[in-house]
């Protein structure tokens, strides 16, 4: 298995990976092949983009993208997207995928990663695993936006 950064020719085929992952518990989300990529094409865009991607025999096996940040001290970056194969996960190849993720970012200079994830789920599991834990000092906080659908006037 070859581990790389990820480049912009490798997205159709990780969102085809998010999708087949994300589709199952405990996430059960219903992503489009358009969605998916957009997505993908969304974080690959961001300014301070970097991800690792897991290949072998032309097959996307996992990938993690994210994007660093300036703070006041220094860089963090956010970790957007992981995801292994499901019948490749608690094989090591997520592990590998951090492991590398997080000496590429050291030498980049940044100080701290951060992410979402489900709680109580195999993927909280697997990132204490990685050393991640709660911050102390952090909550993450969400609001629901009411989207109202306007009818467009066609002589605008």
């Amino acid at each position: 298995m070859k581990l790389q950064p990820i480049e912009y020719c490798h997205l159709k085929e990780c969102a085809d990976l998010f999708i087949a992952v994300f589709s199952n518990p405990p996430w059960n989300e219903t992503w489009s092949q358009k969605s998916a990529l957009s997505r993908l094409k969304d974080c690959y865009d961001t300014p301070g983009s970097y991800g690792i991607i897991a290949i072998a025999e032309n097959q996307v096996f996992g990938f993690a993208i994210g994007f660093a940040e300036t703070w006041y001290k220094d860089k963090h970056f956010f970790l957007k997207e992981m995801c292994v194969q499901s019948a490749k996960q608690r094989s090591g190849i997520g592990t590998k995928i951090m492991d590398m993720l997080y000496q590429d970012l050291v030498t980049q200079g940044v100080r701290t990663m951060y992410l979402l994830t489900v709680r109580d789920s195999s993927a909280e599991a697997f990132y204490e695993k990685c050393g991640f834990s709660n911050h102390s000092k952090m909550q993450i906080m969400s609001k629901t936006l009411k989207v109202q659908l306007q009818k467009v006037n066609e002589s605008d």
